[in-house]
Formats: structure tokens, sequence, C-alpha cells
């Protein structure tokens, strides 16, 4: 039976020319997986420097500068809604041609962009300048300035300037008329800046000069041309105004219409460029078997294998030869680093190692297991699916181990409420993860997941919060006066600990319960971590090394818990130490045991090292049992924590007395500010404590968490359609015949024009 989670390693090898279209087919499929290829140093210097990736740096950044010159953002993009048949196609021979073609397109508009931009940048001078003289303008209209008087001065001089506020002090000391001889009257143009005109002897001018720049003012230009007769010409100002804002309108109009207009293309564009960006990746992923030959290696869902290796022999025929070997979780697959090389047969065979992996001597080397290399599928009930996002906090599980989401699912939860435990901050949390997970259902990713994993925890601190008898800090519950149930007279009894109730007065019946919840964790830690041993065909090592550490700590809990610390009883008859001595002396001796039992996995390292490997583990684990155990005892003090804040809270509500409805007011308002506050702050630190307990207290155990994911090749088609053209190799009388054609038809040509032309001009 074929497993959904199991995969195939498939070798593809095709013709160079069909490259760029193999890949957009392998895409379509959306199914293959393709494992980064290891690269020399040199090479990958070499890449570094490739004129092709610099290309296409060059292209995202130009694009990016376009979109930003037409206000266009990603969220524009996304919105847009086509269907399949209003796609923009995009057809080329090769990615270097691709790349030219959107880099044409690019041009071209950001040309047409940059150009508008000139227009309005130089319109709003313009602008600019006709309104600062029209102010001038306005100020000075009193002098009754005309075209006659302005050019009757023979031996004054008339100018106007502006400058900013702050130099006013300065103006008045530089233009002082018994320092200089003038006349000026200045005049407001905006908050910061003032206008003047000044009247000077013409005598004067390289003086008037020099004390001018020192306040760094800007002349406004007398024109005659909005002066007549009769004054100043506004009505010419006013149409020069309103011509250049309706210029300057219709530039930026025209701007807007070129985003809106092209947004598909644009849209196009962008998928375009995330895909040459991604298809480039994926060449560089290919190996050159020949002159003329390129190979592929990528992963595919084993489901999937057939169907798919059958449409790429639909597709490309004889151009394509295709191996594959099949990965099973439970079965070593062995493989060598380097590949052979040479004429693959063609066919669909089930690949033999010798075949594909082979150096090229045909010696092979040191083998590696593939499962090591596969991706990894988490496939999760969908209840169980948010908690993906904390197992891939700590790594996603590598192809041939267990994946520990069910069991977090279980634990993570269970935990929380052990620390936050309380009836009504629970229906808090269910409530505030609903809410989340139905906003963020859309979005979906991790924001969505963690909302949901609120919810889950809120049911655990829900149920705790009945073993512990609190309701928002109260041993009741009570609505609207009407007591419920209370907990001081129907506490809840478990077995053998007896009761949980209001764990400030019944702490070592807490302490105990997180010791036992501490030692069950662990525990289950070990058992997966046999399960995996099991699983990967090492059984011998799953009993001498996994069980025996759970009998360890089973054994040191009967001891401690059973006989307490008295050594006397533990050296006196039934000999209680033997719980923990037996195990301890097996883990020590059981590994160098299995290599004279010729235990395969175990026959490559010596008997020094395996006893060493042995007395060392045997060692730490009898030390990290201890503080991992230790550590669980932060149930028992963040629970404790939260309930004191809680009646912290309680007690500060009922300081303020008295029966005024306004009083009880203020104090439910208090009640209700201090509970938010107690259940974010000690909601965030009970969530990472939860976390730090599966991380380094259970995952540690059992979990390596170096998988790779999943990730199908996919290059997106939602706005574009990418078509490559594959060119059949010529050989050398094909191109000589194809000179030939071409030739005879530049002379046919050639010899058109001339009649044409002898027959225009005779």
């Amino acid at each position: 039976m074929v497993k959904k989670n199991e995969f195939s390693l498939i070798k593809a090898d095709i013709h160079h020319n069909y490259k760029a279209q193999f890949l957009i087919e392998l895409s379509n499929l959306n199914v293959i997986h393709i494992n980064p290829r290891e690269e020399r140093k040199i090479q990958e210097e070499l890449e570094e420097k490739d004129p092709l990736k610099e290309k296409i740096k060059d292209l995202r950044k130009n694009l990016n500068n376009l979109y930003r010159k037409l206000d266009i953002s990603e969220h524009d993009l996304s919105e847009l809604k086509i269907g399949k048949n209003d796609r923009v196609e995009f057809v080329a021979r090769d990615l270097s041609e691709l790349i030219n073609h959107i880099v044409e397109e690019i041009d071209f508009y950001t040309n047409r962009v940059v150009e508008l931009n000139s227009y309005i940048t130089n319109g709003i001078i313009e602008l600019e300048n006709l309104n600062l003289l029209k102010n001038c303008y306005k100020s000075i209209e009193g002098l009754n300035l005309n075209v006659e008087n302005i050019g009757s001065l023979k031996q004054f001089k008339f100018r106007i300037f502006t400058t900013f506020s702050k130099n006013l002090t300065n103006l008045r000391n530089l233009f002082e008329p018994s320092e200089f001889p003038n006349f000026y009257e200045t005049f407001e143009i905006s908050d910061d800046r003032i206008g003047f005109y000044i009247v000077y002897p013409k005598d004067k001018e390289y003086e008037f000069n020099a004390r001018i720049r020192l306040i760094h003012s800007e002349e406004v230009l007398i024109l005659k041309r909005y002066l007549t007769k009769e004054g100043i010409n506004f009505s010419r100002i006013n149409k020069e105004t309103s011509f250049i804002e309706n210029l300057v309108s219709r530039y930026k109009r025209e701007q807007t219409r070129i985003a809106k207009d092209n947004m598909l293309r644009f849209a196009g564009i962008n998928e375009v460029v995330q895909n040459i960006e991604e298809y480039n990746w994926a060449e560089h992923q290919f190996e050159r078997t020949s002159s003329n030959r390129l190979s592929l290696k990528f992963f595919l869902p084993l489901r999937k294998k057939e169907e798919v290796i059958q449409s790429l022999f639909t597709t490309f025929k004889d151009n394509i030869t295709i191996d594959s070997i099949d990965i099973l979780k439970k079965k070593s697959i062995k493989k060598s680093p380097t590949p052979r090389k040479g004429k693959i047969k063609k066919g669909v065979p089930a690949l033999k190692e010798e075949y594909l992996y082979q150096n090229e001597n045909g010696e092979k080397p040191k083998e590696e297991d593939l499962r090591e290399s596969s991706p990894t599928i988490m496939k999760n009930f969908f209840l169980v699916r948010p908690f993906e996002s904390i197992t891939r906090l700590y790594g996603t599980p590598t192809y041939s181990e267990i994946d520990p989401t069910p069991i977090i699912a279980l634990t993570f939860p269970i935990l929380f409420g052990l620390m936050f435990g309380d009836i009504g901050h629970g229906i808090i949390l269910i409530i505030a993860g609903l809410i989340g997970g139905i906003v963020f259902r859309k979005r979906g990713g991790e924001t969505a997941n963690f909302a949901w994993i609120i919810f889950f925890c809120g049911w655990a601190a829900f149920f705790i919060g009945f073993l512990y008898g609190e309701f928002f800090g109260d041993h009741e519950i009570a609505i609207f006066g009407k007591v419920l149930w209370n907990f001081e007279e129907n506490p809840i009894i478990l077995p053998i600990l007896g009761s949980l109730n209001n764990p400030l007065d019944n702490i070592m019946n807490v302490f105990t319960f997180a010791i036992y919840i501490g030692v069950f964790h662990i525990n289950l830690g070990w058992f997966i971590q046999f399960l995996n041993y099991w699983k990967q065909k090492r059984k011998y090592l799953g009993f001498t090394d996994s069980l025996m550490k759970i009998l360890l700590l089973i054994g040191g809990t009967i001891l401690i818990f059973g006989f307490g610390f008295d050594i006397y009883r533990w050296l006196s008859p039934p000999y209680p130490i033997l719980f923990t001595i037996i195990p301890g002396i097996l883990l020590l001796l059981l590994k160098p045991l299995g290599k004279i039992l010729r235990i395969s996995y175990l026959q490559e390292e010596s008997y020094g090292s395996l006893l060493g490997e042995g007395s060392i583990e045997a060692f730490d684990t009898v030390l990290s049992v201890m503080s991992n155990v230790a550590s669980y005892i932060r149930l028992l003090a963040l629970a404790l924590a939260h309930i004191a804040l809680l009646y912290s809270i309680n007690a500060m509500s009922t300081l303020i007395e008295g029966d005024n409805f306004g009083i009880e007011i203020v104090n439910l308002i208090g009640k209700i500010f201090g509970n938010i506050v107690v259940i974010l702050i000690e909601g965030i630190l009970v969530f990472i404590n939860a976390l730090r307990l599966h991380f380094y207290e259970f995952f540690f155990k059992f979990y390596q968490g170096s998988g790779i994911d999943y990730f199908p090749f996919y290059l997106d088609n939602n706005y574009s359609m990418l078509k490559f053209r594959a060119e059949a190799e010529k050989d050398i009388i094909s191109e000589e015949i194809e000179r030939e054609i071409d030739t005879k038809l530049v002379k046919e040509e050639i010899d058109k024009a001339k009649n044409y032309i002898s027959k225009k001009y005779e």
C-alpha cells in the first residue's frame, strides 16, 4: 500500500534544447520537489559573478522602481480578479530572450512615466513661480506699477525679492538708509517667507548685489508681459495659471490611466519576474551528462509517480529518459554522493543503486541513506494541523522519524492549562481563539494557526480550572449573584493524588502532580524515540537505549516517592536502589554487547567507543533526568503565580467601599482591566514556558527536527502564461541549406528594390 507521504527519487535525462519547456512542464505538475544541488566553492564563486543573475537583480530593481513611480503596491496587484483566458501570454525561446522582452517592456513604461513626471515637475515649478509672482504683484498693486512708469526710471532701479522670514533683521541692518541709500518695503508671502521691493541708485549696483547675497534672497522678475498701461495684468496671470494647472492635471491623469489600463500587464510582468527568479534557481540544479544532454534529480510523491512519468513521456517522447527509485520510510535506501556519467537507457525501470550511484571508476563510495535528503510532508488531521506551527518552530521532522505534532496537540494545551488553570480565563481564551481563527482563516498561515492553538489551550485552562476550583480567582462559579458551583464544598477528587482544589493551600498535592506530569512527559519522549528506532529497523537500540532510560526514570520515581530520601531504606530489603542501578548498568553495557551479538549498525564502532559512549550516556541521563524533572516544577510555580495575581486583582477591586452604584462600576472596571492584564502577561509567560518544556525537556529526547519541508516547484500563473519554444538541434548540412535559402531570399528582395527604384526615377 502506497502511503501519501512517501517519495520516489526521479532522475530525468533530457536534450538541452528542451530544458525550458521541461521546467515549465514540471511547474505545471506542481508536485515535484527539487533539492539544491551541492556545488563546489569555485562553482559558487562563478555563479555569484553570473551576468544572468545580475541581470535578473537589475530586472527586479527596475520593476520595483516603475511601481514606485506609478504608486502601485503588491496589494493592488493581488486584488486583481481575472479569468484564465485573460492572462497575459509571454513567449520566448529561452530565459535570456524572456528577460530581454521584459526589460524592453519595463523600459518602455518607465520612459513614458519619467517623461510625464518631468512634465509634471516642470508644471509645478511654473505654477509656484506664477503664484509667487501673483502674490508679489498683489502686494505692490498700490504702487500703480505699469508698463510705462517701470521704464521711466533713469537713475534708480526697482526690484522685487523673497527671502526667509528669519532674515528680516539682517535685511534691516543691511539696507539701513544711512548705510546704503534705498527705499524698501516688506510684505508677507507665507508663514516662513517674506517678500520685499526695493528702490536704489543704479550706480550702487555692485554694492547692492554684494549686500543682497548675504541674506540668500531670490529675485522675482518684473515681466513686462504682465504689465499694461493700466497696471498689472492679473487676468493673464490667472489664465496662464489655469492653463498650467489643467496641463499638470492631464499629465497626472495620464499617469493614472497608464497604471489602471495596464494593471493586468504589470501584474503579469511582476509574476513573470518572480517566476524568472525561481526558474533561474531551478535551471542551476541541472547536471550536464554530455555535450547536449542534461539531467535533473527531483523527489516526487510515490502515489503520483506513474501519473507524472507517463505525462513527461507523453510530452517529450524520445527526447527524455527517466529512472526512479522508491524511498520507503521503513527501509534504508543507500546511495553514493557522485552520480555515474554516461548514456542512460530509455525506460522506466526501478533504479538500481549501482546504476545511478556509482562513481566514475565503478567503485561504490561511502553510502548515504536517501531518507536523509528526502523532503517531508506533514499530514495531520485538521484539528491537529495548527500545532504544526509549533513543531516547525523547532524544525521539520526528518523523512523517517515520527511527526510529533499529534502528541503536541494533546500535551501542549495540557501543560498550558496546568499553568493557567482558571475557568473564566479559559472561556476568554476560547472566545479569543475562535474569533482569531475565523478572522484570519482566509489569510491562513501562522497567525490563524496560533489563534486555533489559543482556542485549544483555552479549553485545557477551562477544564483544569475545575481541578483547581478557580473562576476569575474565586472558589465558586457565581453569575448575577447566583452560585452555580461551590468548589470549597464540592471539590473534584483525583485518584491517588486526592484534591488539587485551591493550589495556594494545597501546594504539596500540586507539586506531586507536576512531578508526575514531568515523569510521564519525559518518558513519552523516550517512548517515541523507541518507536523511531523500531521504524528505522534499529530495534536493538530501541530496547537498549530508550527502554532502559524509561526504566531508569520510572525506577527513580518509585524510589523517591515510595521510599523518600532515606538512604538506609534504599539499601535495605527489598533493596529499592536496584530500580535505578539495574537500568543504569544495562544502559552502560548493552551497546558493547550488541557488537558481540553482531548487530549490523554497531559493527563500525569499537568496543572502547561503545563502552565510553554508554558510560557518558548513563551518567548524562542520570544528571539530565534530575534537572529535566525539576523543570516541571514550573507548572506549580506559574499556576500559583497566576492564582496569586487574580487574588490580588480581586482584593484591589474591593478597596473602594460603598453602596454607591458609581463605586460598583469603578470596581467592576478595575476588575475587568486587571483580568485583561493578567491574561496578557501571564498568558505570554505560560505559552513561552510550555514551549520550553516541549523543546528542551521533550523534543530533546527523540526529535531531530532537521528535515526538509516538501516544497513543490511551481511557477505562478494567476496573471501570466509562460511559453518557451523548443528548438530542434540543427546539423551542419541543415544550417548550410538555411544560409543558402536566406542568401537567395535577400538577393530576391534586393533585385525587387532595384527594379522599383529604376521604374520610379526613369
